[in-house]
């Protein structure tokens, strides 16, 4: 019984320490350090290195990144983070569907509408709420 304790507990604590850990790397990513590669594929990357830390932790702060998917200055990375996390669930879109409204570029990343203007990404809130709920489904299925 007692191994079965102490078993319990460490399971716990680890968890509640990747928990921990996820929560504060994901306080440092911004949609600042997220950026698209157009080659034949569109193709979502983020350069920070919480966002590389985050990647390594794999889908165990998919959770803590889907909390932030509507958030106007962390929902594009942590939505490039998760593409990362996820990729077996995505084939990169092929290059390049670009339009422009005479102010932004707009293309679609895996299911999320990115405006693009002075290479700085934006989305719209109600772009972000939707997303985040098809992230929950995709991380549920």
């Amino acid at each position: 019984m007692k191994k079965l304790f102490l078993f319990a507990f460490f399971v716990s604590a680890t968890s509640f320490s990747q928990n921990a850990a996820a929560d504060a790397l994901i306080q440092q990513i911004s949609n600042r350090d997220a950026y698209i590669v157009m080659t034949k594929t569109i193709s979502p990357r983020i350069h920070c290195a919480a966002g590389d830390a985050i990647v390594r932790m794999g889908k165990s702060a998919t959770a803590q990144l889907i909390s932030v998917l509507t958030d106007e200055n962390k929902g594009i990375a942590a939505h490039f983070i998760l593409s990362e996390i996820w990729a077996a669930r995505w084939e990169e879109a092929v290059c390049c569907e670009i339009v422009t409204d005479g102010t932004f570029e707009i293309m679609t990343v895996n299911g999320l509408e990115i405006f693009i203007k002075e290479n700085e990404l934006y989305a719209k809130p109600e772009d972000l709420k939707k997303n985040q709920a098809n992230w929950k489904k995709i991380t549920h299925a």
